[in-house]
């Protein structure tokens, strides 16, 4: 099933702010639901900050999306632990191993 509903958009790409934020006038989103911005703008210079309305069409999810989403939900909750902008690394996992920098070798070097 599909709704059609009113919807602000606002973004800021600024020095102190940078985001996209979505508010639906229909705030009945249920999990698996998919949420589709008509006509948003996709790009702002630096030092802006707009706020404009547009349409949005909810596409609601069936009972096995929802439930299969709820599930699933809880297991990747774990991703979201180690978001950092940092270049330092605080787990000591190896599923993620950082590249290493190659070694330059000169000339008339024995490898």
């Amino acid at each position: 099933m599909r709704t059609t509903t009113p919807c602000t958009v606002e973004i800021a790409h600024t020095s102190h702010d940078f985001y996209a934020h979505v508010e639906l006038e229909d705030n009945s989103i249920r999990p698996g639901d998919q949420v589709l911005v008509h006509h948003a703008p996709t790009e702002i210079r630096y030092g802006q900050h707009i706020k404009v309305d547009r349409e949005a069409t909810i596409s609601r999810a069936n009972w096995w999306s929802r439930f299969w989403t709820k599930f699933i939900a809880r297991f990747e909750l774990t991703t979201l632990y180690e978001v950092s902008f940092s270049p330092t690394r605080f787990t000591k996992s190896t599923r993620y191993p950082r590249p290493q920098a190659k070694r330059s070798i000169s000339i008339g070097e024995r490898v």
